[in-house]
C-alpha cells in the first residue's frame, strides 16, 4: 500500500504569484486596498462591501454582454444576407438563372446561403462568415467589444462594464478570452489556414482538377477549401481526386479544428487549474510567463482525442472488413475511414464520397457503421467544454469562500511533490 507522506520530498519555500491591487486594475478606488486580482482573474482578500460592488459590475456587464451577443448573432446573418443578394443581383446573369432553375429566389438564396454560414452548415459562395461565426467568434467578439470602447464617450455608463469585459472576460462567458489568449488564437488560425491554402495551391499544381480554374478563380477556391475544411465541411475540388497529401492535410485540420478555442477556454478556466495540480504559489507554470501551462493541455487534449478517434476506426474497420479487403472497391480502404471519422469528430462534413453516389462515403456503411459515426460527431461536438463548472456563470456573491479558499487551505505545504512512503498490508 503506498501512503503520502506529510512532509514534502522537495521542500521549498512558497512562493505567491505577484497580485495587483483590484482598485487600480479597474480604476475603482472605493474597493478597499486589500482586495488584489492574480492569476486568471481570481479576486482576493474581498470583503463583504467588495464582493457586493464587485458582484453590481459584473452583472452589468453581463447584461451588456448579452445584448453585444444577441447583436453580433443577428447582425452577422443580416450583414450576410445583405452582401449575398446584393451581390447576385448584379452578378453574372447564369448565377441568378441557375438560381431559377432550382426554383430558389434571389433573396430567399442569400437569407439562407448567409445563415447556413454562420451557423456552419455549408453552402454558400463566399467562405468568410464562416470565420466569423465559428473559430474567429472570440476574437470578432473582443474586437467589437473593443471597438465600442474606444469610440464610446469617456462619461458613457457602459464604460465601466467594457473595461470589465476586456480585462476579466472569463468571468462572464466562456468564449471571450484575455488579450494574449486572443492574439495567439488569432495567430494560430491564420498560420494554419494560410498553410492549408498554400498546400492546396502548390502540391496540385499539375493536378487537373485544380488547375483547370484560372490563377485568380483557384485562389478564391483555395481559400474557400482551406475555411470549409474546419467549418462547414463544403468543397470546391473533388477531393477524391487532390493530391493524397492535401488529403492528409485536410485530416490534420479537421482534428486540430477546435483545439485552439478549447485550449483558450480552459488555458483560461480557474478550475482546470486545480484539476491539473496548479496552485496560486507555483510561479513557473504561469500562462503569462511560460509555455507549461498551455503545453499541458495541448499534450492532455491531444491523448485524450485520439483514443476516441482510433477506437471508431478500429469498430468500422471490423464491420466494413469485407469490403475494405475487396481491391475491386478502391473508394472503400483504411484512409478513407479515417477521413470519414475525423470528419465526423471535428463536426466538419468533409467526406472522400463514393463513385458510382452523391452521398458521402459514410452512406455505403453499415447501420453499426453509421451508428459509430453518429457517436464521433456527438463527442467531438462535445470535447470544447470545460471539464468542471465554469466560473463564467457564477457572480462573486454566489462563491463567497472560492477567492480565498488558497488562504483557508494551506496550499503551501504542497509546494513540491509529495513523498510517497510504501507499506506491508497483512
Amino acid at each position: 500500500m503506498f501512503t503520502m507522506d506529510p512532509t514534502p520530498s522537495h521542500c521549498q519555500p512558497a512562493r505567491s504569484l505577484s497580485r495587483t491591487p483590484l482598485s487600480k486594475d479597474l480604476a475603482l478606488p472605493n474597493l478597499s486596498s486589500k482586495a488584489t486580482v492574480g492569476r486568471n482573474s481570481q479576486f482576493h482578500n474581498l470583503t463583504e462591501r467588495d464582493r457586493e460592488l464587485l458582484g453590481g459590475i459584473e452583472y452589468r456587464s453581463l447584461k451588456l454582454l448579452l445584448k453585444i451577443v444577441t447583436s453580433y448573432f443577428f447582425g452577422l446573418h443580416l450583414f450576410g444576407a445583405i452582401c449575398l443578394v446584393a451581390w447576385i443581383q448584379h452578378a453574372d446573369p447564369k448565377y441568378r438563372q441557375y438560381l431559377e432553375e432550382c426554383g430558389q429566389g434571389n433573396v430567399w438564396w442569400g437569407f439562407y446561403s448567409a445563415q447556413t454560414m454562420v451557423n456552419n452548415l455549408g453552402f454558400t459562395l463566399t467562405p468568410f462568415l464562416a470565420y466569423a461565426g465559428n473559430t474567429c467568434y472570440p476574437c470578432m467578439l473582443r474586437l467589437v467589444i473593443w471597438l465600442m470602447l474606444k469610440l464610446c464617450p469617456k462619461q458613457w455608463s457602459a464604460n465601466e462594464p467594457l473595461t470589465f469585459l476586456l480585462k476579466h472576460p472569463r468571468r462572464c462567458y466562456t468564449l471571450l478570452f484575455p488579450s494574449r489568449p486572443t492574439w495567439a488564437l488569432f495567430g494560430i488560425l491564420f498560420a494554419m489556414n494560410f498553410v492549408d491554402i498554400l498546400l492546396i495551391l502548390v502540391l496540385d499544381l499539375n493536378n487537373p482538377e485544380v488547375n483547370s480554374l484560372a490563377t485568380g478563380p483557384r485562389i478564391l477556391a483555395a481559400i474557400f477549401q482551406a475555411a470549409s475544411s474546419r467549418h462547414t465541411g463544403t468543397s470546391t475540388f473533388n477531393l477524391a481526386d487532390v493530391n493524397p497529401a492535401v488529403q492528409f492535410s485536410l485530416v490534420v485540420m479537421m482534428y486540430v479544428a477546435v483545439f485552439p478555442i478549447a485550449i483558450s477556454v480552459r488555458a483560461s478556466n480557474t478550475y482546470e487549474e486545480s484539476s491539473l495540480g496548479l496552485y496560486p504559489f507555483e510561479v513557473e507554470i504561469d500562462e503569462r510567463t511560460g509555455r507549461s501551462y498551455i503545453m499541458t493541455h495541448i499534450r492532455n487534449q491531444l491523448t485524450f482525442d485520439l483514443w476516441y478517434i482510433f477506437l471508431g476506426i478500429f469498430c468500422i474497420c471490423i464491420a466494413e472488413a469485407d469490403k475494405i479487403s475487396d481491391t475491386s472497391i478502391p473508394a472503400f480502404a483504411v484512409f478513407p475511414v479515417l477521413f470519414e471519422v475525423v470528419s465526423a469528430y471535428g463536426n466538419v462534413g468533409l467526406s472522400l464520397g463514393y463513385p458510382t453516389v452523391n452521398t458521402s462515403l459514410s452512406g455505403q456503411f453499415t447501420t453499426f457503421s453509421k451508428l459509430v459515426i453518429c457517436a464521433m460527431m456527438v463527442r467531438g461536438r462535445h470535447r470544447m467544454l470545460p471539464y468542471e463548472l465554469d466560473r463564467a456563470i457564477l457572480l462573486p456573491n454566489e462563491r463567497p469562500s472560492k477567492d480565498d479558499r488558497d488562504e483557508i487551505y494551506h496550499w503551501p505545504e504542497v509546494a513540491g511533490p509529495a513523498k510517497l512512503t510504501r507499506y506491508h498490508t497483512s
